[in-house]
């Protein structure tokens, strides 16, 4: 790929300092692959990329880093996770088990516990290489972390009520508590976005589903949703038994006015009229052909965490499937309350033994610019490195022994980010 030109503000040019990152290997989504390459930034942005040959002799250069044997990737995305949940231990146990023993562990923290969690997640997403997030929160706190921290992404604040009465008022309710937080902090959340989350079908009703998406809607919000995750799941939206429903009985949940649709997970949403509203459906383990023709139609993409469904025992997602039938999908690590990190590339491997006919260039894909699309955040170059874009990518050191760069080397055990720049800043550096 030839170097590319800057954005020709002046203004910048002046103020902030040219730096230039080498690496054996660049592969910046955004075109072919450079062995030998190099990144010019200056500021938060790129200004070009290219072979090292052709840009390292720029005039103006203040900063040369040479990653060596590392190779260059765009800032990963890790697309569906809950940060607050980062300082929870919970062994694997069954979902429905699981639940209880979450909601009793984090019912009463108050929030700096929900902060200090936080903190704990987004120190493990930039150290993993993630410089865009799609985080679940319940209480709204990861919010001032992340934007504290400048991290990109959306955090979509959930929703939950199966009693279809109380719908609007749990959406104006969480309306309004993001909008309070919204006034406290200026106003501002920096590169974040705020996004709704109706947690998910056996924990939202069909209209609270409708209001979330429609209220999100009008203010150009994202939005997400758990989705067909366990065979419980499946279970309890069938005939309203299971593990599930004793859940919400041993929670005090209220049922009024709950009636088991009698359909699957994906069928039942798409015929209540709110599958079409969700950008971001998590997990869909338990989907088929016909799910998937539902979720193409409606432009769903999925995330796909296999590490979580592997915590819970449940059967992962046919991702090839998926892929065949044309599904956009994404990746996620889930909470660390249900996975061994936050780590996208493990997380990818992991993928991988699942769908071993994924190739190196498609996983990070899926790693990057796929998940920034399904946040609607790749109008900057997020999930890409190209000219003008954000200065956001890693370098990842190949496993121990592998002396060459290799694309497929950074999915592989034993392989490390070193690096993590965002806004063309360093915030994680395992050599510091």
């Amino acid at each position: 790929m030839d170097a590319g030109s800057g954005s020709g503000n002046g203004t910048r040019a002046a103020t902030h300092p040219l730096r230039l990152w080498r690496a054996d290997l660049v592969c910046p989504v955004a075109g072919e692959t450079i062995r030998g390459g190099a990144i010019l930034t200056r500021g938060g942005r790129v200004e070009a990329v290219g072979p090292a040959d052709s840009i390292s002799s720029v005039d103006g250069l203040e900063f040369d880093r040479d990653f060596s044997a590392a190779v260059i990737v765009p800032g990963l995305v890790n697309a569906h996770t809950h940060i607050e949940l980062s300082g929870v231990d919970l062994p694997p146990a069954p979902m429905a088990e699981w639940i209880v023993r979450l909601v009793r562990e984090v019912r009463g923290w108050p929030a700096h516990l929900f902060l200090s969690s936080s903190r704990i997640g987004a120190a493990a997403l930039f150290g993993s290489g993630v410089t865009c997030v799609g985080d679940i929160s319940a209480s709204g706190h990861s919010v001032r972390i992340l934007s504290d921290l400048g991290m990109r992404g959306a955090v979509f604040h959930e929703v939950l009520g199966l009693q279809p009465g109380e719908a609007e008022t749990i959406v104006e309710r969480k309306i309004h508590a993001i909008e309070e937080a919204d006034g406290k902090n200026g106003g501002s959340a920096g590169s974040l976005r705020s996004g709704l989350s109706p947690h998910a079908p056996y924990t939202a009703s069909a209209p609270l589903y409708r209001a979330a998406l429609g209220a999100a809607r009008s203010r150009g919000w994202p939005t997400a949703t758990h989705l067909a995750e366990s065979p419980e799941e499946v279970r309890f939206l069938n005939d309203g038994g299971g593990p599930l429903a004793g859940m919400h009985e041993e929670l005090g949940s209220p049922l009024e006015g709950f009636a088991p649709p009698g359909a699957t997970p994906v069928r039942y949403l798409s015929g209540a009229g709110a599958l079409g509203g969700i950008d971001l459906a998590v997990h869909c383990n338990q989907t088929g052909p016909e799910e998937w023709a539902l979720l193409k139609d409606a432009d769903v993409a999925v995330c796909l965490c296999p590490r979580s469904a592997e915590f819970f025992g449940h059967p992962f997602a046919d991702a090839a499937g998926m892929r065949r039938a044309g599904v956009r999908l994404c990746i996620g690590t889930d909470s660390r309350a249900s996975s061994p990190s936050l780590s996208v590339l493990e997380e990818a491997a992991a993928l991988l033994d699942a769908d071993p006919g994924l190739g190196p260039e498609s996983l990070l894909e899926i790693c990057t610019v796929s998940g920034a699309e399904a946040l609607g955040l790749d109008g900057e170059g997020v999930g890409r490195i190209l000219p003008g874009g954000v200065a956001d990518f890693a370098a990842v050191d190949p496993p121990p022994g592998e002396e060459k760069a290799d694309l497929a080397g950074i999915f592989r055990p034993g392989a490390q980010v070193r690096t993590t720049v965002l806004n063309g800043t360093v915030r994680f550096d395992r050599e510091a």
